[in-house]
């Protein structure tokens, strides 16, 4: 009497997928406490990477707009001032775009793209992959946000000078949901085939 083989159920991947979770989340929250004291307590204070990064925007935006201006030229200024804010207060360096003795844009280190530059590349080294690509994206993709704040700029002077009416709108709705849908791309091209399929077990 010969016994029955028992027959060996396929091992799913799909119960590694919580553990994927659980790792990126907890690797998300570590560096965002990381991130934030580094920032608050010695980063910002001293204006190491928000005062250097809030000038180059602004003098970039400058030469943008001069290479379509005709007659008279964008100047960028660097001024120190304290903000009034939504939550608050802010002071440190910021950057006035000035055309013709009149102020079209001044950018604050809010309005640098920082945060934006930091959460893209938390998510990079948050998800899993490998570290060539992680930081060929991370190169690419901090460029392009630098670009695309650039080309936000540029833009907002240009709806100042000619339809001041959709400045806020602008400013706030239109240029944000573009910023943020650009990251959401750039993360979306980044997690296909980050993570190298498994070779299947070969059946006898």
């Amino acid at each position: 009497m010969t016994g029955r083989r028992k027959r060996t159920k396929p091992v799913s991947h799909s119960r590694q997928a919580p553990r994927i979770i659980y790792v990126f989340f907890a690797k998300a929250a570590l560096l965002f406490i990381v991130w934030k004291m580094a920032y608050l307590l010695w980063l910002m204070p001293r204006g190491i990477l928000d005062s250097p990064l809030t000038y180059t925007v602004g003098v970039s935006t400058v030469a943008t707009l001069n290479l379509f201006a005709v007659h008279s030229r964008f100047t960028a200024v660097r001024a120190f001032q304290v903000l009034e804010l939504d939550g608050g207060t802010e002071s440190g360096n910021v950057t006035d775009i000035y055309y013709n003795g009149q102020n079209t844009l001044r950018i604050a280190n809010a309005c640098n793209g920082l945060e934006v530059m930091v959460l893209y590349a938390g998510f990079l080294f948050c998800y899993p992959g490998s570290t060539s690509r992680r930081f060929s994206f991370l190169a690419a993709g901090i460029l392009l946000i630098f670009i695309l704040n650039i080309i936000r700029c540029a833009l907002l002077v240009w709806i100042y000078l000619h339809y001041r009416q959709y400045l806020d709108f602008s400013h706030h709705f239109a240029f944000t949901f573009v910023v943020y849908a650009f990251i959401f791309l750039l993360w979306f091209r980044y997690t296909r085939n980050a993570i190298p399929a498994r070779p299947r077990p070969v059946r006898i």
